[in-house]
């Protein structure tokens, strides 16, 4: 996510380089319970709902709601999660901070807490603490969770392993795809939806069942055409020639209207997709219609993460990437922005819960 953003901090981040760390065992030695091939106990939001601060709250409404210049809808839009960003190795989460003792290449959010990257390791964060939890590609970490549940995932360092933890119930699975090789370039890991995780297999992007380790691939033979951007309540955003496409398959999906950047998010129920672009842009997917809040103002802005069903975070810049980031949050019914961090910091000092460095 934010691809567009990373294209505007490009030359200033080949210059970022980090130090190699020692190559550990996976996890530490402990009571960390590591199994092949599936989780005991995946847990839902509703399981995990006495957390606290760092729940993500309850997910309610009908998600309907106005484009511009059009009449809002009455809903009920639900409590949403609140803004985080980092800024070197202090989390910031809503007016709180807290120091995790390791400077954040990337990090994502569930329910349960965070899972960060730090120098080549993993890490969780929860109200218990932190701990590492595994290893990832020191220069380009790629995280990918369910906000709405308690399990992220990455792939191993120097494998094509594909990792993915419960921050609930503290098991971690490892799910070996092929034999171990220092090639990772064909191991994605895409996304993580309930208890199924999207990841790149021998026969394309394979739903991998956490639960019983059986995996379906999507399309078969591995079509470029149709990479998978997202995937939320069952629904795929896909990316090929002819832009955005969204379904509940790839036989099933249709065109987004004429989105074309390759990347975005969906909302927690599907009902709308907000694409990855220079001006922050929102559709409903059952109409495709332009559901977008006003916002004025920014010469860059994009939406890089769903609060709750009826709200998105923004992320925005004034006049140059130069420019301290702004954050926003966007209420669809409501077509409102609201500025929740004036100034959140610059690169390379801040990140976001998107998974992926900020211009790396």
């Amino acid at each position: 996510m934010t691809e567009k953003l990373k294209t505007l901090l490009h030359d200033r981040a080949e210059t970022v380089d980090f130090d190699v760390p020692d190559l550990d065992a996976l996890v530490r030695a402990g009571d960390r319970r590591i199994r092949r091939r599936g989780l005991v106990g995946l847990t839902s939001v509703a399981a995990v709902a006495v957390v606290g601060a760092l729940a993500a709250g309850s997910l309610t409404g009908d998600g309907s709601g106005p484009g511009r210049g059009q009449t809002p809808v009455a809903n009920d839009p639900g409590t949403h999660a609140a803004i985080a960003w980092t800024t070197g190795s202090v989390l910031h989460e809503g007016g709180t901070t807290r120091d995790l003792g390791h400077p954040v290449d990337a990090f994502v959010r569930t329910a349960a807490g965070y899972v960060f990257a730090s120098k080549g390791d993993v890490y969780e964060t929860t109200p218990t603490g932190v701990q590492r939890i595994g290893e990832i590609d020191l220069r380009h970490p790629h995280l990918v969770s369910d906000p709405g549940g308690t399990l992220a995932g990455w792939v191993q360092r120097g494998t094509r392993e594909y990792v993915v933890h419960d921050l609930a119930t503290d098991v971690t699975s490892v799910e070996r795809v092929a034999p171990q090789t220092d090639d990772t370039s064909m191991s994605q890991f895409v996304a993580i939806d309930g208890s199924t995780a999207y990841w790149h297999e021998d026969d394309g992007i394979a739903a991998h069942d956490l639960a019983t380790g059986r995996s379906t691939a999507l399309d078969p033979g591995g079509s470029v055409q149709n990479w998978l951007i997202d995937v939320r309540d069952g629904v795929l955003a896909l990316y090929g020639d002819d832009g955005v496409r969204v379904g509940r398959s790839y036989d099933a999906s249709r065109p987004l209207g004429e989105v074309m950047p390759s990347s975005g998010v969906l909302s927690p129920d599907a009902t709308y997709y907000a694409p990855d672009d220079e001006t922050l842009s929102v559709l409903d997917v059952a109409s495709g219609r332009d559901v977008t809040p006003a916002l004025d103002g920014y010469f860059f802005s994009t939406g890089y993460e769903w609060l709750s069903r009826d709200t998105i975070a923004v992320i925005a810049l004034e006049r140059s990437e130069d420019d301290p980031l702004t954050l926003l949050t966007c209420t669809i019914s409501t077509g409102d922005c609201t500025v929740a961090v004036d100034a959140a910091g610059s690169y390379p000092h801040v990140q976001l819960p998107v998974g992926d460095p900020l211009g790396g």
